[in-house]
């Protein structure tokens, strides 16, 4: 935390060189001088805009299953308004059949434990536990079960599809874990999220407001030269700056989570 922390200060001191050292040539080179009171707008706009940054990561590093690889909150050229339960598939995890006794085809049945594995692609795929271990079998059954990082379980039961679809199996509380016949379940269960998506615009749209606004309102430029300006820098810092900060926001979150992790299996941290 505190590496992040001081990444957000040098990005601060670099924002300030920047906007003071951008705003004294072009305003130089476009009006008749540059504004008089450079020497505090551009801390000042500076100030602002590393405090959105700073907001953001935190955002990132108190979510819970935020990773490098998944932000929650992205650039808008990243972000996806799908929200991932585990980084990465459940394992083991366990098919549940229909039961064969006529009638009672929608109670539960033989159960059978699959464990994850990868291939030379390091593409996952799920393999039972029998002696001769065999891939996926979708034939029958009605629901999957996933045990979770802490060790609970967790049903998806499988709901109705399209002809030529994927299985889906969905738990009572929105999360769904797809399936197909041939390659099995993918093993991370994951849900639609409208809260994350305005997050992510907020934070997106926020911080290219900011950029408008600490050129135009600080800085002093005409409005129609602020967004400009604005546009660019915010494009550079989308696809150049803003990656590399918050996947290391990402990774702060992922280290506090690997240690609450095992706080939990060790009895250290009651939930």
């Amino acid at each position: 935390m505190l590496t992040l922390l001081f990444i957000l200060l040098v990005a601060g001191a670099a924002l300030t060189v920047l906007l003071w050292g951008g705003a004294y040539y072009f305003q130089g080179y476009i009006y008749t001088e540059p504004s008089p009171g450079i020497y505090w707008q551009a801390p000042a706009a500076a100030a602002m805009l590393t405090l959105g940054y700073t907001i953001w990561c935190l955002s990132i590093t108190m979510t819970p299953g935020a990773t490098p690889q998944n932000r929650v909150y992205d650039t808008i050229i990243y972000f996806s308004p799908t929200e991932d339960m585990l980084a990465r598939p459940a394992s083991p995890i366990w098919a549940i059949k229909k039961s064969p006794r006529k009638g009672e085809e929608k109670k539960d049945g033989e159960k059978i434990k699959y464990v994850s594995n990868r291939d030379p692609q390091s593409k996952f795929y799920y393999q039972d536990t029998s002696i001769q271990p065999k891939g996926w079998q979708a034939q029958d059954v009605i629901a999957i079960a996933i045990e979770k990082p802490d060790g609970t379980t967790m049903r998806f039961n499988l709901a109705t599809r399209e002809k030529g679809d994927n299985d889906h199996f969905v738990s009572p509380d929105g999360w769904t874990i797809l399936a197909s016949d041939t390659d099995g379940p993918t093993g991370r269960p994951t849900r639609s999220s409208n809260t994350r998506l305005f997050w992510n615009l907020f934070f997106n749209v926020g911080h290219f407001v900011a950029w408008f606004l600490g050129l135009w309102v600080i800085l002093r430029f005409q409005w129609s030269h602020a967004l400009g300006f604005a546009v660019v820098t915010w494009l550079i810092f989308t696809l150049a700056v803003l990656p590399m900060m918050l996947g290391y926001a990402g990774l702060v979150a992922a280290g506090k989570q690997t240690i609450k992790t095992v706080a939990v299996a060790s009895g250290l941290w009651v939930c």
